[in-house]
């Protein structure tokens, strides 16, 4: 049996994309929002997952970057 999984966001595709083409990258939410042509609050959320994942961090000063420790496989 097939079973459908959650639907790809193709934005979030675009903005890890991003993050390892460019490993030093170090944006905000409003920056995000603005390089991808996205709602505010779409890239707040974007980066929210990525955080939650462990593939970016977020600095004292609201810049996300990559993490510095990989993800754990699970």
């Amino acid at each position: 049996m097939i079973v459908p999984g959650d639907p790809i966001d193709q934005d979030a595709l675009r903005v890890r994309s991003e993050f390892l083409e460019v490993p030093g990258l170090a944006v905000s939410a409003p920056q995000v929002a603005r390089l991808f042509g996205l709602r505010s609050e779409h890239a707040g959320v974007i980066l929210e997952t990525l955080e939650r994942e462990h593939f970016l961090e977020q600095s004292a000063g609201g810049m996300y970057q990559r993490a510095s420790t990989p993800p754990r496989e699970s």
